[in-house]
């Protein structure tokens, strides 16, 4: 007979997730999540702090710009739409406002109906389109492009070598509550 790993919840909320251990670290922490996992790097949430060097830990997309050429990556960033977000085939650090407070997240898939975030601090997480819009469309001071309502920090290899984990990212995220619906829809089945 064979053996069947079990894995907790809690596992499976923080797969392939660098957590923030501070307050003001999630830039950090998602940094090192994309770059770990979609990259195949081996960095810390200290590591990019540090090469940021954030006296008060608060970081910028610009401060995370800046130095990620030390690790061999480079990062632009960009306003953009949500049909604009659809169209990604790569992670990217997403900029939200999360309970009024500023926060940064990794954009591990996205749909037409569905976001996946993995959240340094709240873990695997998935969204509805219009959940996700209300913490994304953050650029609501920006009357002449209205459209542009939210933003993102693409990351790329200096490089250009293509050492991707194709895995990471999906253009067909499930809501976490999917298989849920489905166990209850074929146990109601005659």
């Amino acid at each position: 007979m064979g053996t069947i790993a079990v894995r907790s919840w809690k596992q499976l909320r923080d797969d392939r997730i660098v957590k923030q251990e501070l307050d003001y670290s999630c830039g950090a922490a998602s940094l090192a999540t994309l770059l770990n996992e979609f990259y195949g790097q081996n960095l810390t949430e200290i590591d990019l702090l540090k090469a940021m060097n954030k006296g008060d830990g608060r970081a910028s997309f610009e401060d995370m710009q800046q130095a990620l050429p030390q690790f061999g990556f480079k990062a632009q960033g960009f306003a953009a739409s949500w049909k604009q977000m659809t169209s990604l085939r790569i992670p990217v650090v997403v900029y939200l406002k999360h309970r009024k407070d500023d926060h940064f997240s990794v954009l591990r898939g996205i749909s037409d109906d569905v976001v996946w975030l993995s959240d340094p601090s709240l873990g695997n997480r998935t969204f509805s389109r219009s959940q996700f819009l209300a913490m994304w469309e953050t650029r609501h001071d920006h009357p002449q492009h209205p459209e542009l309502s939210g933003k993102f920090l693409a990351i790329l290899p200096l490089g250009g070598e293509d050492s991707m984990q194709k895995d990471f990212f999906t253009r067909t995220p499930e809501r976490q509550s999917a298989q849920a619906v489905n166990q209850l829809i074929f146990r109601s089945s005659p």
